[in-house]
């Protein structure tokens, strides 16, 4: 590779002051698209400016592309958090893409930062005439005292928890919805009990834009929760409020100091926030943090076909990454447990990841209530309509007993779930069925109290699925009295124990068998009730809070090698740094993410991965064993689409550092470096990249950007194969042999 003189972007010099008024121009004579390019060259050189991204989202929209401008609007909510006119114009947006209840929510979020806005109180009324006027609301820095973050978690940080909830995941789920399904229903007790049973315990929420963890009050989690089981309304004002609180304290405090040693507990998922693992292995290094997720189910690796594509490709990735950075792994089951060790044994044979079963046995304390409302009687099915839970099966029963028995001697079918994935078959048949839509109710967005009312006047429930890594409806039907009826298959027989009636997995005629004799005899179904009374006692959530705490401390007693320790790569492998597609899981995977460190990288892509502008840096573990040699490293490089110049080095820790090597790439090249250091088995090798002022990956995407890179491979000098092997594959995209 030649040695080039340092290069800069022709964007580096440009004049911003120029651009804009272009930009402007072009605004005011209404030439969108244009506007939209010049309003994007801007933003390359002034990234921060909120309100000029607001303008460029407003171009953006008017040309015809509403989904880029969402993601401007977006951006600028990031930059400029608390402004009422970007919820505004987000509400907009989202109202011309016919996503009616998020618009919505932002314009109740618009109305709460801004109580005089009429054009928010007309919109909201427009979208739905049949709510009340909305009342006037506080708006920021006025937020009711009972609500307000104290100032601790607003100003210091809380260094002294040991144990953090991670509470990420059921924050981004209350944007968009109110009522709990079944994980947000286990993470809000556990955390809720652990908060009151045991000092030194702290709630936090990931801000990816910053990349640090922050508190989140107790207080604002308390009413948050309360306020989930009481109602479904995301636009009432009590419910915007507090959720506003919540985002207030985690804008404006300081990051969450972390305790040496201390546990991070996540209950949720986090394979959507950016960069959230990079940021758990700097805390690993820096404070000794212990990562410890909770895996509520391996569905997306052992059913995928009942599943977005996209989230089987996300959770493949996930599940390889926690195999090298969880310190403990807690499960809902003794069968989720044990499909996590067979899956990760087949990653990692020789790790042993202290695996703890939390069984879901448990339920909130059932308060003496009136009984239900006379209604005709009913089977009651809890759970999301979507693919994996089958309610085709369950539909093409009730269709059966219908013909058998007439529709007056057959209960009606209560669905009660939101849709989910994969429900347009179920949803065809039930809208393309009289005798269904005359006897099956589908029932979405219902509150937590009215729920409990459904289970206490239900004649039993059904619950279906291809798999499960619990099944909490089951837990929740035995702990009103009520039998369920359930497949015989995964972690159902746990969740069930003697006071469920199974029935064999996806077999019709023998569904239709079981649920005749719970239907029919009256006798029968009044003795297994008596089983439920006398074998289920489910414990309360407190219990499960304690026992989480206790895996938690247990898992303290050990320690497990650091991320990169736990890998095993061979001199001469390829590593792709880019974002590998599922449905199987692989380290491969997760040695994309694993290898960068440091905040100087873009996400990763399909294609590969962008540095960004200043320093960026990756670090390869050499294989244990190996001898002192000469290695060279070999990496797969692309420019963006305009010119960009960096610099390169490599060394082995613990040696001393080798020179920069500077580079200039054209626009959009290809290219490969390659270096070379000397070292033994046992250390890494460090690549440290230093790039210019950065450049934009593509036209109209704001993003700042170096050299891209695709793909690693550290071999020793004298591996010809390997070298050879590696430049024929990366420079020849079909080699035929």
């Amino acid at each position: 590779m030649d040695m080039i003189s340092w290069v800069e972007s022709p964007d580096a010099t440009a004049d911003a002051d120029a651009l804009l008024a272009r930009a402007d121009a072009l605004r005011d004579q209404q030439a969108w698209s244009e506007a939209a390019d010049a309003y994007a060259a801007f933003l390359r050189l002034r990234p921060d400016h909120w309100a000029i991204r607001v303008q460029y989202g407003h171009c953006l929209k008017e040309s015809g592309d509403p989904d880029r401008a969402l993601l401007a609007y977006r951006e600028a909510e990031r930059l400029q958090p608390g402004d009422a006119d970007i919820h505004l114009q987000i509400g907009h947006v989202l109202k011309r893409l016919d996503r009616h209840e998020e618009a919505l929510e932002e314009y109740a979020r618009a109305l709460l930062l801004d109580p005089a806005s009429p054009a928010a109180r007309a919109e909201i009324m427009a979208l739905d005439p049949g709510l009340p006027e909305p009342p006037a609301m506080p708006g920021p820095g006025h937020l009711p005292r009972d609500l307000a973050p104290p100032a601790a978690a607003a100003g210091q940080p809380a260094g002294a928890a040991t144990v953090i909830f991670d509470a990420s995941d059921l924050l981004d789920y209350f944007q968009h919805n109110r009522a709990p399904t079944g994980i947000q229903r286990v993470q809000l007790a556990i955390i809720r009990e652990a908060l009151a049973a045991t000092p030194g315990v702290a709630i936090a929420g990931f801000v990816a834009g910053e990349g640090v963890w922050k508190a989140v009050p107790e207080a604002l989690f308390r009413r948050l929760a309360c306020l989930s089981r009481e109602g479904t309304a995301v636009a009432d004002p009590a419910w915007r409020t507090a959720l506003a609180a919540v985002q207030e304290a985690l804008r404006d405090a300081a990051p969450l100091g972390l305790a040496p040693g201390c546990s991070l507990v996540n209950l949720g998922t986090s394979w959507w926030i950016p960069d959230y693992l990079r940021v758990v292995r700097e805390a690993k290094e820096q404070h000794g943090l212990r990562y410890i997720p909770f895996l509520h189910d391996c569905i997306p690796l052992l059913v995928p076909e009942h599943c977005a594509a996209a989230l089987v490709d996300e959770f493949a990735r996930w599940f390889a990454a926690v195999c090298l950075h969880a310190d403990a792994v807690l499960t809902n089951s003794e069968c989720t447990r044990a499909d996590f060790l067979r899956l990760q044994q087949q990653l990692l044979p020789g790790l042993a990841i202290p695996c703890f079963p939390i069984p879901l046995d448990a339920a909130e304390p059932q308060a003496a209530a009136a009984a239900p409302p006379a209604r005709r009687p009913y089977v009651l099915f809890v759970g999301t309509v979507e693919s994996r839970k089958n309610h085709l099966l369950a539909f093409g029963a009730w269709l059966t007993l219908l013909r058998r028995h007439g529709a007056e001697a057959v209960p009606d079918l209560v669905c009660v779930g939101k849709r989910g994935w994969l429900a347009e078959a179920v949803l065809k048949l039930h809208q393309n069925s009289a005798a269904l839509r005359a006897k099956v109710h589908l029932l979405h967005g219902v509150a937590d109290t009215e729920l409990e009312g459904l289970y206490r006047g239900c004649l039993f429930t059904l619950y279906n699925s291809f798999y499960e890594g619990w099944g909490l409806p089951v837990t929740e039907s035995l702990a009103h009295g009520r039998v369920a009826l359930v497949p015989d298959h995964s972690s159902l027989r746990e969740a069930g124990g003697q006071g469920a009636v199974y029935f064999t997995p996806q077999s019709e005629p023998d569904l239709v068998a079981k649920l005749e004799r719970l239907i029919f005899d009256a006798a029968f179904r009044t003795a297994q009730e008596a089983v439920v009374a006398a074998s289920h006692r489910p414990r309360p959530w407190a219990a499960v809070a304690a026992q989480v705490l206790d895996a938690v401390q247990e898992a303290g007693h050990g320690r497990l090698p650091p991320p990169r320790e736990r890998l095993d790569l061979r001199l001469g492998e390829v590593h792709a740094l880019r974002l590998l597609p599922g449905p199987e899981t692989g380290l491969a995977m997760a040695v994309a993410d694993v290898l960068r460190s440091g905040p100087g990288w873009s996400r990763l892509e399909e294609w590969g991965v962008w540095t960004l502008p200043g320093r960026s840096l990756l670090h390869l573990p050499l294989e244990a064993g190996l001898p002192r040699a000469r290695l060279r490293v070999y990496l797969e490089l692309v420019a963006p689409p305009l010119p960009v110049g960096f610099r390169i080095r490599a060394q082995v820790r613990g040696e001393p550092a080798t020179d920069f090597r500077p580079v200039a790439a054209a626009a959009g090249e290809p290219l490969f470096c390659m270096l070379e250091v000397e070292g033994a088995g046992g250390a890494e090798v460090e690549i440290e990249i230093e790039n210019g002022p950065g450049v934009a990956p593509a036209p109209g995407d704001p993003r700042l950007v170096g050299i891209g890179l695709r793909s690693v491979m550290v071999c020793r000098r004298d591996d010809l194969a390997s070298r050879l092997d590696y430049l024929e594959r990366a420079a020849l995209p079909r080699l035929v042999a």
